[in-house]
Order: C-alpha cells, then sequence, then structure tokens
C-alpha cells in the first residue's frame, strides 16, 4: 500500500511564480492609491527609478488642503468688503520695519519690539503658556515636544497641555496616552464659521456615557505626570462628569447645569493617570489640558492635510470666555503651516500668505497678549529620476509667510534656513531625521528641530 502523501495540484516552477508575482505588482502599481485611500497609502510605480524618457515628471506627494483650493478658485472674485467684514474685529495691520539682526536661522520679530518684551515678561516670571498650532508635520507632539521638554528644563513644569478628546494618532503619540469611545470631533475646515472653534480648530461632541482615559507617558522627564486637569466643555442640559485618578477604582462625581456658556472643570488633581466618564446630553468639550500651575507648558494642536487658513473664523468670544475662566491664555503661539499649501505647480503664493496674514491678525485678536511667531515651511523633497533635491517651489511659499508675518506684525522664523537651506532635506534624510517622503520629521528630527528652534527662542529671551 503507498503511504506517501501526493497532491495533484500542479507545481509551478520558480520562474513562472516569479514572473506572475511582478505582473500582480505591476497591475497594482497603476492604481490611484492616493486617490482610493485618501492618501493613507502612497502612490508607487515599479519603473519610475528606470524609465529616463523626456522630459521626466517630478514625483512628489502634494496634499493640498480642499478648503485652500475653493478659497483660492474664488479668489478672483472676493470683494474687498467681503474680506475687511471677516477681520473687523481684528487689530489694524501695522506693518513693522526690518528686524534690526536678520541672520539666516534666527526669529525675526515684526512686531516692533511689543512680542520681544511679552516674551522676556513671561520668562521673568517662570511661567511661559505656549501653544503651537498645525498640520500633520507636528502631528504626534514629534516636533512640539521637543520644544516643551527643553523649555521645561529651563523653566519647570510638568505634563503636556491641551489634550484632544479623540485622534487618530494616538497610537504613536508618545507623551501622552490616550484611549476613548463615544466623542465625535468636528472639524475647523467643514464648518469655519462655527462659534464654537478656537485655536485646536476641533471641537468635540460626547454620546451619553462617553469615556477618556489619560496615561502619562512613562519615564519621560516632565510629561510622566500632571499637578491639575482642566476641562473646557458647554452644557446643553444638566447632567454629570466623573473623574477617577486610580484606574477605575474610586470615582467623583461633578454636577454639570446646563448654561449656552463655557465651563471649566479646574481642579488641582495631579498623578500619572486619569480617567473621565461624561453623562450630559449633548455635552461640547473643547479639549482637556494636564499640566502644572508655573513653570513652562505648550500644547500641540494639530490637523492632518490642514492648510491653516479656515483659523482666520476662529471665535474671539469664546477664547476670551476659556481664558477668563481660567482656561489657556498664552504668551506664545506658535503657528506651523504651509506644506498642504505647498506644489511643484504652483510657483506664486501671494493669495495664500494674504488669507495667512488674516489668520496671524485673527489669533492676535483672540490672545492679544501672546507673542505670536510664524514658522516658514521647512524643506521639503522632490524626485526627478533617481535624484532627490529640494522642491523648487519651497522658497516661494516661505517668501510668501515672511511678508505675511511682516504685515501682520508678528515674529517669524525659517525653518527651512535654520534646517541648512536648498538641499537641506536631502541632508536630513542621509542623518536619518526625516521620513522616506522627505516632508515629515521623525522623532529624531523633531528632537533637532525643537533643539533648534530652542536655541533661537532663547536668544530672543536673553538677548
Amino acid at each position: 500500500m503507498n503511504t506517501n502523501n501526493t497532491s495533484n495540484t500542479p507545481q509551478g516552477s520558480p520562474l513562472t511564480i516569479i514572473a506572475a508575482a511582478i505582473a500582480t505588482l505591476g497591475l497594482l502599481s497603476l492604481l490611484p492609491w492616493g486617490e482610493l485611500t485618501g492618501n493613507k497609502l502612497k502612490d508607487f510605480s515599479l519603473i519610475s527609478d528606470i524609465l529616463h524618457s523626456a522630459p521626466v515628471e517630478y514625483i512628489t506627494e502634494e496634499i493640498i488642503d480642499p478648503a485652500l483650493e475653493a478659497e483660492l478658485a474664488k479668489c478672483e472674485t472676493e470683494t474687498t468688503e467681503t474680506a475687511d467684514a471677516e477681520i473687523a474685529e481684528e487689530p489694524a495691520v501695522i506693518t513693522h520695519s526690518e528686524p534690526h539682526t536678520p541672520v539666516p536661522g534666527t526669529i525675526e520679530d515684526y512686531s516692533g519690539g511689543t512680542a520681544t518684551a511679552r516674551l522676556k515678561a513671561a520668562a521673568a516670571s517662570g511661567t511661559i503658556r505656549g501653544a503651537m498650532i498645525g498640520d500633520s508635520y507636528i502631528e504626534g507632539d514629534i516636533f512640539s515636544g521637543s520644544i516643551r521638554r527643553r523649555l521645561q528644563d529651563r523653566f519647570g513644569g510638568q505634563g503636556v497641555g491641551y489634550v484632544p478628546m479623540t485622534t487618530a494618532v494616538a497610537g504613536f503619540r508618545r507623551t501622552v496616552r490616550i484611549r476613548s469611545e463615544g466623542f465625535t470631533a468636528h472639524d475647523i475646515r467643514n464648518d469655519r464659521k462655527d462659534s464654537l472653534h478656537t485655536l485646536p480648530g476641533e471641537y468635540f461632541t460626547a454620546a451619553p456615557g462617553a469615556k477618556i482615559s489619560f496615561q502619562g507617558e512613562k519615564g519621560g522627564t516632565h510629561t510622566a505626570s500632571w499637578q491639575r486637569v482642566r476641562l473646557l466643555y458647554v452644557a446643553p442640559a444638566d447632567g454629570e462628569i466623573s473623574y477617577s485618578t486610580d484606574n477605575c477604582s474610586t470615582w467623583n462625581t461633578v454636577q454639570v447645569t446646563a448654561s449656552p456658556a463655557v465651563q471649566c472643570f479646574n481642579n488641582p488633581l495631579s498623578g500619572p493617570h486619569l480617567d473621565i466618564s461624561c453623562n450630559v446630553p449633548g455635552l461640547v468639550v473643547f479639549g482637556a489640558w494636564l499640566d502644572s500651575p508655573s513653570g513652562a507648558s505648550l500644547d500641540c494642536m494639530s490637523l492632518r492635510g490642514y492648510s491653516g487658513i479656515s483659523h482666520r473664523s476662529i471665535s474671539i468670544a469664546t477664547a476670551r470666555g476659556m481664558a477668563s475662566l481660567g482656561g489657556p491664555d498664552y504668551d506664545l503661539i506658535v503657528v506651523e503651516y504651509g506644506m498642504n499649501a505647498l506644489s511643484s505647480q504652483q510657483t506664486e503664493y501671494t493669495a495664500y500668505g494674504n488669507i495667512m496674514k488674516r489668520v496671524l491678525l485673527r489669533i492676535k485678536a483672540c490672545y492679544p497678549e501672546a507673542c505670536v511667531v510664524m514658522l516658514g515651511v521647512g524643506d521639503r523633497g522632490q524626485k526627478q529620476g533617481t535624484e532627490v533635491g529640494s522642491l523648487a517651489t519651497t522658497a516661494a511659499i516661505v517668501d510668501a509667510q515672511r511678508k505675511a508675518a511682516k504685515e501682520a506684525g508678528v515674529m517669524f522664523w525659517d525653518m527651512r534656513e535654520a534646517m541648512g537651506g536648498e538641499g537641506s532635506v536631502v541632508a536630513w534624510r542621509d542623518r536619518g531625521l526625516i521620513n522616506a517622503d522627505y516632508i515629515h520629521l521623525n522623532h529624531n528630527g523633531g528632537e533637532e528641530m525643537g533643539r533648534l528652534f530652542v536655541e533661537s527662542l532663547m536668544q530672543v529671551i536673553d538677548e
């Protein structure tokens, strides 16, 4: 009796299998993966590096904010009255002279010295309240986390500051662990006229029983724990908010009364862990702030794929109402946008710069005591054949951003120049500081960029 097991399935030769695999990959590479997956997967080509037919097209991942595209499309028909109506509550535009020492890599002061004075006064008090708003370039607290740690090394302070109620980057953010359920985010890009929008660019509504858990960074120098907790919200109905600091063993409950005004849960809760449960119908939550009453703090507020333009409509009244309750009122606001406005096909960014000037003026109106620093975009790579170099249009958008900062009377830091200028993105990639997309900083790159920025900031404070 033959006990050997044999298969009737035909076995292909290794060459046949390899050929079939290559053909399958070739077909897959023809699909528009970026379009099909909302840019979660990138387009790729198996033959782009071996074809040298002329002309060679630039291969650059360009994700332009749809809100910006729509805004630029109507710029030609927008009347002066429309633009003026949007900034009616904002301070007058004052163009200041060139900074006294416009040294490459340093912070340029177009505020006439007022921003420098405010920053020095905050530093002298030992308490600097900061926020950093931007796109995926600061996502996951990679860049801002380095700035925060260095400021806290010098001025003291604990905690990460602002934390959203739900986020797509909870899985790779190291400075705080977030687990939540029952919260829905409302993005300023979807309705920029919403009067609930402030600096983060999003707020959250809580379903009955919504829960969130915060865990400090294990082994973190300053972010392992915090000394106070603030939760800012609007309650359209009565209800209660419960919290626990011992992994849900013991719960404390706060009664919430319906009101159209902003309310603040402000509690000197310290420790590395916090659980919050919400049972208020229709509760609107602006976010949680985990920090300390003194020292330095820096809130990281990022929106992926965003150009920043909808921030020209953030609510002055809501921002001031939050500050009046002991909520965030900033000494320093760092504005990082532009990568989602940058295109290899566009060489002129005057329209974008004009909109960003209005954004900066709006931020100043919301936080009149803050020193505002606008960042020029970092160097960005583009691929031609097998070579990678700086995206040719990057310098043009930096010029528009500098002009916006100058006309709005704020400070400006040329991030690209600080990196090393033209071609620096390749050097940063070679040093292992930039991801393979030649755009985004990795954690090592965030550390380096944070070091460069804080050194520039300290020059302003210590001069």
